[in-house]
């Protein structure tokens, strides 16, 4: 007689980190299924010349200066929500009017008190109010010594309204999950750190508590001079009128796949080979050199490279 088999209680396995999964694809629909399960749900690191500050125990003032954007993210979304519950503003900050510097104020002063035991001596925090979008205030954070200099770049801190929103038509494109993960498609699939494109520099995201923090856009900011094709290039395509300042663009919102979106990353590879050439003789001779490939058996990923091929001139056909 077959002894009665014991039911069993099956665990889902969680990433543990969110990089792999969102340098893969972007516009999952299913982000509130595994996102709030990861173990470490933050995406990139505080800036570089912020942690320069930090003359030792870098790995823990690194981790204390997280914590802390997250408790002045708090404080941040909390005092909009409040403000607006209690009908102290309509629809942003700027319906302070006067009063708005005192709330910078003292917004200020609550920053420079959670950082207070990482930021070097006579150093503070200033957080100045720069707009509001659909998803989230935009903030701007810079860090200044005791004479008012600043002693890093500014940077744009940005305060989603919900770190979390349900499932819907537009979450798999907007807010804090989705833009996260448009943010770090954007610089692995490009290849570098999106200085020269039309992007300002990305640098952490906390889908936990809700905050991104980019560079800041103005006049010292480094200039486009290298902009991303992302429909030809990638297949994506904008849904937003997301406007550039200084032809720079802070939102990562709104961004979709078109059909033509390449989804494998050896033939985004590929094709990438063929897109990036300085001259028809240059392309000829690596369309030539990837069809002897082709035609060579042994050849690994014959099959995606010929993709690469086809989608190429299907591009350049649509162009010309």
């Amino acid at each position: 007689m077959l002894n009665k088999v014991p039911k069993i209680n099956y665990e889902r396995c969680y990433p543990s980190r969110l990089k792999k999964f969102f340098r893969a694809d972007i516009n999952y629909k299913t982000y509130n299924s595994f996102v709030p399960n990861v173990k470490n749900p933050i995406i990139g690191n505080i800036p570089a010349d912020i942690i320069d500050l930090f003359k030792k125990d870098k790995g823990t003032n690194i981790k204390y200066f997280q914590n802390s954007l997250s408790n002045i993210t708090k404080y941040l979304r909390a005092c909009y929500k409040n403000m607006k519950k209690e009908n102290i503003i309509l629809s942003s900050f700027k319906d302070l009017a006067d009063e708005l510097p005192i709330f910078e104020m003292s917004s200020s002063e609550i920053a420079t008190k959670c950082l207070k035991n990482v930021l070097p001596q006579g150093v503070h925090a200033e957080i100045r109010y720069v707009g509001r979008g659909v998803w989230g205030n935009v903030f701007k954070f810079s860090l200044k010594n005791k004479n008012g200099e600043k002693i890093i770049r500014d940077k744009a801190l940005k305060v989603y309204h919900n770190p979390q929103i349900p499932t819907s038509r537009v979450s798999h494109m907007h807010n804090n999950y989705a833009e996260a993960n448009f943010w770090s498609f954007l610089k692995f699939v490009a290849g570098h750190k999106l200085d020269k494109s039309q992007f300002t520099r990305h640098y952490i995201s906390d889908l936990k508590n809700g905050y991104a923090m980019t560079d800041y856009i103005d006049e010292q900011i480094c200039k486009t001079t290298s902009r991303l094709c992302l429909k030809n290039l990638f297949g994506i395509l904008s849904k937003d009128p997301n406007k550039p300042i200084q032809g720079k663009l802070y939102d990562a919102g709104g961004f979709v796949k078109a059909p033509d979106f390449i989804d494998d990353k050896v033939v985004r590879r590929y094709f990438k080979k063929l897109w990036y050439r300085n001259s028809e003789k240059e392309l000829n001779t690596v369309i030539l050199d990837l069809e002897n490939k082709i035609s060579n058996p042994k050849t690994p990923h014959r099959e995606k490279i010929k993709k690469a091929i086809e989608l190429f001139k299907q591009k350049q056909n649509k162009n010309n």
